[in-house]
């Protein structure tokens, strides 16, 4: 079912965080993810995700234990043009071991997980980079679990710099979903 270089889309069990997120990111009520990762399949046929996350950092582990965090969904996604799938695992490897990027600033050292698969792909780029939102899709007003949450960052929200979330990566049209995985 995995081959190398697919993409696993979540969506959380809710929590504040992830529904900001989804708050900030849907435009589609079709697609409700809050994080993204990549997924290796090696020689000898063990399935790895190699993603980022605020408690752990860039990190590879075994996907019998991925699965087990706290994801109500997931679903299964591959590229829709040929990529060189071996390459993006290798420069995604090198991206092990960086800090969280809890800030989304693009000018920050380490990675958050849609800024982790779009460095992955960075020789073999299929996703465009999008001014990033956290705003209320309706209103047009930053959503005050982002002005809280940069606040105690002690930056400013990045509203309008360029980014990338999990929704609008399968909005761009370079990804077709496989099927959903049973959890």
């Amino acid at each position: 079912m995995f081959k190398n270089a697919d993409l696993l889309f979540l969506q959380s069990i809710p929590d504040n965080f992830s529904q900001a997120i989804v708050d900030s990111t849907v435009t589609s009520k079709k697609v409700t993810y809050d994080h993204v990762a990549l997924v290796e399949v090696t020689a000898a046929n063990e399935v790895f995700v190699l993603h980022t996350l605020p408690s752990t950092g860039s990190i590879r582990e075994p996907y019998l234990r991925f699965k087990t965090r706290d994801w109500a969904q997931i679903d299964l996604f591959r590229a829709n043009q040929s990529i060189d799938a071996a390459q993006i695992i290798a420069q995604a490897k090198q991206l092990l071991g960086q800090p969280y990027n809890d800030s989304y600033n693009p000018n920050v050292h380490g990675y958050y997980c849609a800024d982790f698969v779009y460095t992955a792909f960075e020789n073999n780029q299929i996703f465009k980079l999008i001014p990033m939102n956290f705003t209320d899709q309706k209103t047009g007003i930053i959503l005050p679990f982002w002005v809280d949450y940069y606040a105690q960052l002690g930056v400013p929200v990045p509203n309008g710099k360029l980014g990338l979330n999990p929704n609008e990566m399968v909005q761009q049209g370079v990804l077709h979903q496989i099927t959903n995985v049973v959890l």
